[in-house]
């Protein structure tokens, strides 16, 4: 599978809802956990949470997650990679 990484999120509910809108819609993607303490709590870069789907998949997956967070489903306290917002 050829996926790119599109969202990244500090904390595993935001990174939980969005895997399973992406999964309800039909679209596979990558969770990565780059968490790199024991301790539960956010330390920037090292709690980071990446998300990446099949290229094929990536303009359908960034506009589901558009439409998340523009209706309250996730917080938006992710980001995009490579944009800002």
């Amino acid at each position: 599978m050829d996926a790119r990484e599109i969202y990244l999120c500090y904390n595993n509910i935001e990174a939980d809802l969005i895997k399973g809108l992406l999964k309800e819609n039909g679209i596979h993607c990558i969770f990565r956990d780059m968490t790199i303490t024991p301790y539960p709590m956010n330390i920037g870069r090292f709690a980071e949470k990446r998300i990446a789907v099949d290229e094929d998949k990536v303009d359908e997956a960034i506009r589901l997650i558009e439409d998340a967070r523009r209706d309250g489903f996730i917080s938006s306290d992710g980001r995009f990679k490579d944009r800002e917002g």
